[in-house]
């Protein structure tokens, strides 16, 4: 089984972060997040970050186990 790629939305007022997307492709997640961001709207959330995880590992906490591979801020969008 492949590994499937996530994108996570962090904010101050959460206590965990929320599962936005998911896909068995790495590649799609730039044009996604441009998407997603595209109007400024980022729906209440400070940063995005993606995530790859493997079989073995949960969506739910993969954020405490792993570092993420691309982090987007809202400030830096």
């Amino acid at each position: 089984m492949a590994d499937t790629y996530v994108i996570l939305a962090f904010a101050s007022d959460l206590e965990s972060p929320v599962v936005l997307w998911e896909s068995e492709s790495y590649g799609e997640a730039q044009d996604w997040v441009r998407g997603y961001t595209c109007f400024g709207n980022w729906g209440g959330y400070d940063s995005l970050a993606l995530y790859e995880v493997s079989p073995t590992e949960s969506v739910d906490t993969i954020h405490t186990q792993d570092s993420p591979i691309v982090i987007w801020e809202r400030e830096s969008l």
